[in-house]
């Protein structure tokens, strides 16, 4: 029993390490990095969240229906209907552990287990959930596990952004230093 677990054991932590060494190649999700605001993730006047949180992601716009491509290869942990704030999403699960949100799609292509590469149409671009009454768009965050802790103190936006809201920062990661890499 005990050497079952230790196989166990080391077998995660193969599977974690090769996570963490896959290399990460990003891609624009829709249209060039022209398409959104730069300063639109975390906390501005427009971008609070729900209940005045952060902003946790960026605001990539298209037209309605233009199709969606992955920002990195990975496999979908989540696709469907996700509740009338995000509306149809997919959740890729890529290099590095990292989850990539697309959130408010007019409709969904894939499937939970699903791999997808770049050249990948995971969705379309909508306006479903709290973006009704927008331009279409798809909401992109990438949400990271192991806490980027120099992430903490960073300052977004006119430096006005609620302290209490710093631990999150080491958990959602800004979409566009990775975008524009």
């Amino acid at each position: 029993m005990k050497k079952g677990l230790t196989v166990i054991a080391l077998f995660l932590c193969v599977v974690f390490i090769i996570g963490l060494l896959v290399p990460e190649k990003y891609q624009m999700p829709v249209g060039t990095t022209d398409s959104y605001n730069h300063d639109s993730f975390w906390w501005h006047p427009w971008t609070r969240g729900i209940n005045g949180s952060p902003h946790s992601g960026v605001d990539i716009f298209g037209k309605e229906g233009q199709e969606i491509h992955p920002s990195v290869g990975g496999i979908v942990l989540f696709s469907g209907w996700y509740g009338d704030i995000s509306g149809n999403s997919v959740f890729v699960l890529g290099p590095k552990w990292k989850l990539h949100e697309y959130i408010h799609l007019k409709e969904v292509n894939v499937n939970v287990g699903q791999f997808v590469r770049h050249n990948t149409v995971i969705g379309l671009v909508g306006r479903t959930g709290n973006a009704r009454n927008t331009p279409a768009h798809v909401h992109y965050s990438i949400v990271t596990p192991i806490p980027h802790f120099k992430q903490y103190n960073r300052v977004y936006g006119n430096n006005t952004q609620p302290r209490k809201y710093n631990w999150m920062k080491c958990l959602w990661l800004n979409p566009d230093d990775y975008l524009r890499k």
